[in-house]
């Protein structure tokens, strides 16, 4: 009889964590829209709009951010907590923050990772099409190129971007606690902000 009552306890506690996992993969969907619309919106109207400079600006900005987020989330991952807990008992700016990062090293992860670095990896592609399209209203001799200028954009930017990330995960993993220990700077000071408010 204690074995039944345990195994239905055993089975209550896997279905609570498996709502959990359902309830974090619902709201990070519907941020990813919300956030990717607002995102793709304004980078539209940016680059449609604005001259081939501050398109290709945009562009670069796109693509270090990708970067950034990425070389975030897995130094989350691979970072050691002990080192980052003496730090934080001793006071260190950022370090409390740095620790939350770490303890919930899969949801900063998935943030940084999934949510913000493939969604500026996407936009980008964006970006790169609105520059190729001012190219060919600029230059009509070119528009018969189009669909080559366009892959040969498509594939300058995969290849910036899958080649930074490669480069940065390196430093991301080797660098693990200070980059940690920087992003947990970074995100005391904005929680410093709220709390004041």
């Amino acid at each position: 009889m204690a074995k039944k009552e345990e195994n239905s306890s055993h089975k209550e506690k896997k279905s609570k964590k498996l709502s959990a996992g359902t309830i974090w993969t619902i709201k990070i969907t519907i941020i990813t829209l919300v956030l990717a619309f607002a995102v793709s919106f304004v980078t539209e109207i940016a680059s449609t709009k604005s001259n081939i400079i501050v398109s290709v600006l945009l562009l670069i900005f796109l693509i270090a951010i990708a970067i950034l987020f990425d070389a975030v989330g897995v130094a989350a991952t691979s970072c050691d907590l002990p080192p980052l807990l003496s730090m934080a008992s001793r006071k260190v700016k950022g370090a409390g923050m740095a620790v939350k990062l770490v303890k919930n090293a899969g949801k900063v992860s998935n943030i940084c990772n999934d949510v913000i670095g493939d969604m500026a990896g996407i936009i980008s592609g964006t970006c790169g099409a609105a520059i190729i399209i001012k190219i060919l209203t600029y230059n009509d001799s070119l528009s018969e190129y189009s669909l080559l200028l366009g892959i040969v954009m498509s594939s300058i930017i995969s290849a910036i971007t899958v080649g930074g990330k490669a480069f940065f995960k390196g430093i991301a993993i080797k660098n693990s606690k200070e980059m940690i220990l920087f992003a947990g700077r970074v995100l005391s000071v904005f929680s410093a902000k709220k709390r004041k408010k």
